[in-house]
């Protein structure tokens, strides 16, 4: 099992100090995903917009995700 804080998922460029833990990548993705798309504060604004562009690709999904899967794979087991 890993732990995430909001502001590690979005690459220190927003968020907040909430922590996710999981075991896999996509499970902590989508816990934050799903925190940040109620938020409406202005520390989740970067995020929030790029989830809810409609102009964000999956090729933009899958670029961020490769990103976050080497920082998982990065961080040590809790």
């Amino acid at each position: 099992m890993k732990k995430f804080t909001c502001k590690e998922i979005m690459n220190n460029e927003g968020g907040c100090d909430m922590e996710f833990s999981g075991d896999e990548a996509m499970d902590v993705a989508s816990q934050c995903g799903k925190h940040v798309a109620s938020s409406t504060d202005d520390a989740h604004k970067p995020m929030r917009e790029m989830m809810l562009n409609p102009n964000h690709t999956q090729e933009d999904r899958e670029k961020w995700f490769m990103w976050f899967q080497g920082e998982w794979d990065k961080k040590k087991e809790i």
